[in-house]
């Protein structure tokens, strides 16, 4: 009772702030393997549009189940070690153990079935792990803190998927497969560590043989039944500002898969690159976005709000990407092609950080894992609509017609904030730090009746 331990992730801000961007960092390594090192790897290996497409796909398709794995999640946890935790830690041991024996199994490009089946295997796991990190967020930050701890999380991932791309990619090209799934195991084990070495709330076990107690808030808001659960997740779809963000979300994930699978499909083939020149150009973006999402981006979708945010950066990437759809078709110049990278990243980074807040804000806490995850999987599915379409959409009209629908996706996207309102897109309360606590309180008891009054 007496030995000195970390505070609680819900008792101290700065520790939700280093927590989230660790933790976040370690869920990107995973998918900086799948969702870009791999495709990248089949690319410049002449596996071809259709085979880059079916892996993608195949990483992007367990996302789309994540209300599915949140509504276990909600229903059935280990409380003495907390909500999320039981969840989150298993999921980082399966990731562990699956690059573990993909560095043993060590495929090559050709064996099409293991590499899409290791993407679909480690970006299920990655999902787990992502929707029992997001719910404890949205169950233990104020609202007042989550579009500046959004701003370092996505910051840490954004780090994550840097290095996942840069250093896999490297070792792919230089070392081979095995050598590379080993570094990602390594890189990936240090920071998921963190997982187990904080308590959610006050008192709890961190490992199931160690002291500890079943938190009373945890206990008053666990969901003894299943109707309560799917009953407030349906209900929350039919709001308002909920369907205007699964139309963003939808929309959003479209032009992400046509924009990230078609600027590897031109680099290999029109430009020459390899597995080791995509991943550097993507890690070196991804840390300049990371540091400023950490720094700026969170204070502006705060400040500003996620709506305002979205709208403008939307249009940015519309006309910007416009202009790289026009010269695509005989794009051959490595110095233009990094420029757009950048010019397009940007922006893009805002909107996907708004997209988070928006989500987070119609998300019900009684039922985040579900709530949140059930809304996050529509991105999942615009995802993979956009795999799907990418083969049909370069044999009918090249590169050209690939990036002009990325640019009408996200336009479309943005313009789904117009309807929102004031409470879901605009800015953060101001609220006094020394009120936050009190806030949190009110906000947790009132979570507990409707829990309450839900089960009954």
């Amino acid at each position: 009772m007496h030995r000195k331990t970390f505070p609680a992730f819900v008792d101290n801000r700065n520790l939700r702030l280093f927590l989230g961007t660790l933790l976040y960092l370690a869920q990107g390594f995973p998918q900086g393997v799948v969702f870009y090192a791999i495709p990248n790897w089949l690319a410049v290996n002449e596996q071809g549009a259709a085979i880059v497409g079916m892996a993608a796909a195949a990483a992007t398709m367990p996302w789309m189940a994540k209300w599915a794995v949140g509504a276990f999640m909600d229903r059935y946890t280990y409380l003495p070690m907390g909500r999320r935790r039981p969840w989150l830690i298993g999921a980082q041991l399966g990731i562990a153990l699956a690059f573990l024996m993909f560095a043993v199994i060590a495929p090559a490009p050709s064996e099409t079935k293991l590499v899409v089946g290791f993407c679909f295997l480690v970006s299920s796991l990655t999902a787990i792990q992502d929707v029992a990190l997001d719910a404890l967020v949205i169950d233990l930050t104020p609202d007042s803190e989550k579009g500046r701890l959004n701003g370092f999380m996505f910051g840490g991932k954004l780090f994550g998927i840097a290095a996942g791309m840069a250093i896999t990619g490297y070792f792919m090209q230089y070392h081979g497969i095995d050598s590379a799934m080993l570094a990602m195991l390594v890189l990936f084990t240090i920071p998921a560590l963190a997982s187990v070495a904080i308590r959610e709330r006050p008192g709890e076990k961190i490992l199931p043989w160690t002291n500890g107690v079943v938190s009373a808030e945890a206990r008053a808001i666990q969901p003894e039944a299943w109707l309560p659960i799917v009953t407030l997740a349906l209900k929350n779809l039919l709001r308002r500002d909920t369907i205007l963000v699964v139309l963003l979300l939808m929309t959003y994930g479209v032009h992400q898969s046509l924009w990230e699978q078609g600027t590897s499909l031109l680099a290999a083939e029109q430009l020459g690159w390899g597995e080791a020149d995509l991943g550097n150009l993507g890690a070196i973006g991804n840390l300049l976005l990371g540091a400023f999402s950490l720094l700026v981006g969170g204070w502006l979708v705060d400040r500003l709000g996620p709506g305002r945010i979205a709208l403008t950066s939307g249009t940015i990437v519309l006309f910007a990407l416009g202009l790289f759809a026009w010269l695509s078709s005989t794009l051959d110049s490595s110095i233009v092609f990094i420029f757009f990278n950048f010019l397009i990243g940007l922006p893009t980074m805002l909107f996907y950080l708004s997209m988070l807040v928006l989500t987070m804000r119609v998300s019900v806490i009684e039922a985040a894992a579900t709530s949140f995850a059930l809304l996050v999987a529509t991105h999942a599915l615009g995802s993979t609509v956009g795999s799907s379409i990418l083969g049909m959409a370069s044999d009918l009209g090249g590169f050209p017609l690939m990036f002009g629908l990325s640019a009408v996706f996200i336009f479309v996207s943005c313009l789904m904030t117009l309807g929102m309102g004031n409470q879901t897109a605009g800015p953060a309360d101001e609220t006094p730090h020394n009120e936050i606590s009190e806030q949190a309180i009110s906000k947790q008891e009132e979570s507990t009746n409707n829990t309450r009054q839900a089960n009954t």
